[in-house]
Parts: C-alpha cells; structure tokens; sequence
C-alpha cells in the first residue's frame, strides 16, 4: 500500500456555493502528524471548481466507493482491479 495514501487524513469539510458565479469552494481540514489533535487540524486550501466539475469529483467518488464496496468480488486480473488497486484516481 501507498504509505502517503493515509498521510493527511482529513477531519470534515466544508464546502460553499457561489450560484451567480456557477462555481463551488470545497476545503477539507486534516491532520499533519499523529499526535495533532482534532481541534488542531490544518483548515487546507479552499479549492474551486465550476458545477460540471464538482459532478465529475462526485462520480469519481461514487466509483471509486463502487470499487472498495464489490472489491472482495473482483477478481485480481479484472481490468478495474489493475486500474485501482493501490493507486490514485485522477480524473
């Protein structure tokens, strides 16, 4: 497994709209070490994406939750298994 894959877990987030604008603001609050505490946690970078981009993230999520959720079922020569298994999605 990717060690950096559970380097910054994140505690939330918090996302705002700008509907005249068409644009969303999400920013996700994490941990920077194992001994910070919750209260501590990093606020992060807002990040901004248009409406159709904020679709794409939601989709990419919901298959990467589809993966983990049917990933005892797949096997280790499937096509999806060798795209995800211990990698990013970047979409």
């Amino acid at each position: 497994m990717n060690n950096d894959l559970f380097s910054f877990p994140i505690t939330g987030w918090e996302i705002k709209t700008a509907p005249d604008e068409g644009v969303l603001s999400v920013r996700f609050p994490f941990l920077s070490h194992e001994e910070q505490k919750l209260a501590e946690a990093d606020p992060g970078r807002p990040y901004v994406m248009r409406a159709e981009q904020a679709r794409e993230l939601r989709d990419g999520l919901s298959r990467a939750l589809q993966y983990l959720d049917n990933h005892e079922e797949d096997s280790p020569d499937s096509p999806l298994s060798a795209d995800l298994r211990n990698s990013l999605l970047i979409y």
